[in-house]
């Protein structure tokens, strides 16, 4: 696969996945966020797989808006990494963060396409 053909599967699994987040498709979630899944917050949160698919599936976790721009693509072999921009409104239980963030994403290549494996967001101010 060329360099440009890998970028852009990786840029279409992301996609892939902030349309799952919000429509509210775990099964698409699922096959698109990896078991190993850590997942920071851009109020510093950490959190595994099994809780945030449990706060999501419950309703703790909603992601109202999430649009991302300036995306940047790095490959180092099977890992694929993702820093881009993100007009979010999301709310975690008692918490809504809504405005601008910055997240850095790591991606595995796995035998069934790229599954995120990492995520940190922090809000720009």
């Amino acid at each position: 696969m060329s360099d440009n053909t890998v970028r852009a599967s990786l840029i279409d699994a992301h996609h892939t996945r902030l349309r799952a987040l919000l429509d509210g498709d775990v099964a698409t979630l699922s096959t698109v966020v990896g078991e190993d899944l850590v997942f920071v917050s851009p109020y510093g949160k950490t959190q595994t797989r099994p809780e945030v698919f449990t706060a999501f599936q419950s309703g703790a976790l909603k992601i109202e808006r999430m649009e991302s721009s300036d995306i940047s693509t790095r490959i180092y072999g099977d890992i694929g990494i993702l820093i881009y921009k993100a007009d979010t409104k999301m709310v975690d239980g008692d918490v809504t963060v809504e405005g601008m963030t910055r997240s850095t994403t790591v991606y595995a290549g796995r035998s069934d396409g790229w599954q995120l494996v990492s995520q940190h967001q922090s809000l720009i101010e």
